[in-house]
């Protein structure tokens, strides 16, 4: 116990708000095994103000008296203002913590924040940041961190918002802090603790597993790969967490994507322009959203290139300089998703791998651990490299040929989108990307009935792969797309 600060031996002996109110509407839980500490938080939350609080904490001194520090501190003020208690707050009331306990300060931080989602949760329209507030979506990364900042040097009233994903049991050793909060949150924290404003995290992890990560396992079932980012940008970021953002009271929410959301004054719909960086262009993940969520997000990076906003960062934000750039597939950690579907979806079991004339060549390990184009694992010897063309699960069967045969002239779309609302021809032609990191083809598009299109490339392209997404520009303009059907 640090008994030469008065005020650590008084929050410890005397705990301020210890115990479960009589009357309470949000909770928030955090804990950690290598601090041995459990708090649990009892608010009672009235139009964005934290009326009343208590705790209950199981551990050490450094736990408990952390834990009054945080509801003295928290109470009576507007969330958004606690949201801004950090570490250093509570360690300026009660002295340096240890190396060796800095983790009991985390899980009373943890805990606090979990409240405060639990509010955030169940809010209608308390609208309870400042008129013209601008949501910051904010990853824990380099480039919605710096997205962020811009906003603040520009004197916009920012808040900071995380989306948590994943629920406790799910979230990897290496990217925990505590039980409930992620490195990724964490970092968000830090970063807004240093910018001087508020920060929440949104708990969307039931509606995560709902909308992307079951249908992301049922689409490799059918054989399919699917892009869970795009479905994710239109459902849960742009989707949830928008409206979420409009329910606090911030009309706007930026996001740290590198292109461009604009509304030419000749025109009363909103563009997706290509970010001015064409080596990190991200509009590909855009073509789903709709006017309405387009008329609510800002892209403070489009116009930067990837080397201006580092160098900036290194200024305002060096402990970012090294952390690693965002995964493909958030909710798989590396490239474990051999690892995850197994877990998710059990063992498909083995099955043939046949030449494109029907000629069995081989064995696979199951068909959802393989996608079109795929060279790698087949595990053939062949007196040329052999590739996935195409995957039959219904008979558990996987096509494998040489690279000239994975070469298509055409597509099938389904769920077909366009950013102005509407096709700009009955048939038109554009430049259309199959994959996030494909390069742009040329195409004529014919939709049809039902939201579907036929895609007729002007040369063969390679691995058209169902599940994934077909992306249309005029230039740099991003006209719409669909999913690969056939």
């Amino acid at each position: 116990m640090n008994t030469l600060n008065p005020a650590f031996k008084r929050h410890f002996e005397d705990p301020r708000n210890a115990g479960i109110p009589r009357s309470y509407n949000c909770i928030g839980r955090d804990s950690s095994l290598r601090s041995d500490a459990t708090v649990v938080y009892y608010g009672l939350i009235d139009d964005g103000k934290i009326m009343d609080i208590g705790f209950r904490t199981f551990g050490c001194s450094y736990s408990i008296a952390a834990s009054s520090c945080m509801t003295d501190l928290a109470k009576g003020k507007s969330i958004a203002d606690a949201s801004r208690i950090w570490e250093e707050d509570i360690e300026g009331e009660l002295g340096i913590f240890p190396e060796n306990r800095k983790n009991s300060l985390n899980v009373a931080l943890g805990a606090f924040h979990a409240m405060l989602s639990s509010y955030i949760d169940n809010i209608s329209d308390d609208a309870i940041l400042p008129g013209g507030s601008t949501a910051a979506a904010m990853s824990g990364g380099l480039d919605s961190s710096m997205a962020a900042s811009l906003l603040v040097r520009k004197g916009l009233p920012v808040t900071g918002i995380t989306m948590k994903v994943l629920p406790d049991d799910e979230l990897v050793l290496e990217k925990r802090i505590t039980s409930w909060m992620s490195r990724d949150i964490y970092s968000a924290r830090r970063v807004c603790s240093l910018l001087g404003i508020p920060h929440f995290t949104v708990d969307l992890s039931r509606e995560f597993e709902r909308k992307i990560i079951e249908p992301f396992c049922a689409e490799y079932l059918k054989g399919r790969t699917p892009n869970p980012c795009v479905e994710c940008n239109r459902s849960i970021k742009f989707g949830t967490l928008l409206d979420t953002c409009r329910k606090l009271g911030a009309g706007t929410m930026a996001t740290g994507h590198y292109c461009r959301v604009e509304k030419p004054c000749e025109s009363g719909s909103f563009v997706v322009r290509k970010g001015r960086d064409r080596s990190k262009e991200q509009s590909y993940v855009f073509w789903r959203l709709s006017q309405s969520q387009l008329s609510r997000i800002i892209t403070p990076l489009g116009e930067l290139t990837k080397k201006e906003v580092r160098n900036m960062s290194s200024e305002l934000l060096p402990f970012l300089e090294n952390r690693d750039e965002s995964q493909d597939i958030c909710f798989i950690a590396g490239d474990r998703y051999h690892d995850f579907l197994q877990k998710r979806t059990g063992e498909t079991g083995r099955g043939r791998i046949l030449d494109t004339r029907g000629r069995e060549i081989g064995e696979h390990r199951g068909f959802p651990y393989y996608t079109i184009g795929q060279r790698k694992g087949l595990g053939i010897s062949h007196p040329r490299p052999l590739y996935v063309i195409k995957i039959i699960p219904e008979e558990n069967i996987i096509a494998a040929g040489e690279k000239e045969e994975l070469f298509r002239d055409r597509a099938q779309l389904t769920e077909l989108n366009f950013i102005a609302g509407s096709p700009p021809a009955d048939e038109f032609s554009a430049l259309v990307k199959i994959r996030y990191n494909s390069p742009e083809e040329e195409a004529v598009i014919r939709p049809g009935p039902q939201n579907t299109a036929k895609v007729f490339f002007k040369k063969k392209v390679s691995s058209v792969t169902p599940g994934q997404s077909a992306v249309f520009y005029d230039g740099d303009i991003l006209l719409g797309g669909g999913i690969i059907d056939s």
